[in-house]
């Protein structure tokens, strides 16, 4: 009779919670609807609005868009990462409000994006954001 080992259970450690939020850099304040989503993950709105801002200032010019990646421990700390710039803020900075942009522009847009994300400019990089172009109306202009 084959006799099987009997393996402890190992305790896992729980996932942290995730919250992914688009802020302003330098800019952040503890007000709806920053302050509500926050308060819903059991975080201290005031002490991150005071660290994003201190963290983000120093990499980014005040009030670019930025994609925000908020971690929650389940001993209730937590951490961001910033992705890099939305890239719809970046269209719409260098196309003058308009939804035209011409080509040369169009690259240095992806290339600004891919690089605040740390991508690499490959194929698929350029099209996801060929995706949010289109997903966003613009015209490329060919001249």
């Amino acid at each position: 009779m084959v006799r099987e080992k009997e393996i402890p259970l190992q305790k896992s450690t729980p996932k942290p919670s995730y919250v992914r939020l688009l802020l302003p850099a330098g800019e952040a304040t503890s007000a709806p609807p920053l302050s509500a989503i926050l308060g819903q993950a059991k975080i201290n709105s005031s002490d991150f609005c005071k660290n994003f801002n201190n963290f983000s200032s120093q990499a980014f010019e005040a009030g670019v868009l930025l994609n925000v990646d908020l971690y929650k421990n389940a001993d209730d700390t937590y951490y961001f990462q910033i992705r890099g710039i939305f890239l719809p803020f970046i269209l719409f900075q260098v196309s003058d409000d308009s939804k035209f942009i011409s080509l040369e522009l169009l690259y240095d847009s992806f290339r600004l994006k891919a690089i605040s994300n740390g991508l690499d400019f490959n194929f698929s990089t350029v099209k996801n954001m060929f995706g949010s172009l289109r997903s966003i109306n613009f015209k490329i202009l060919f001249l």
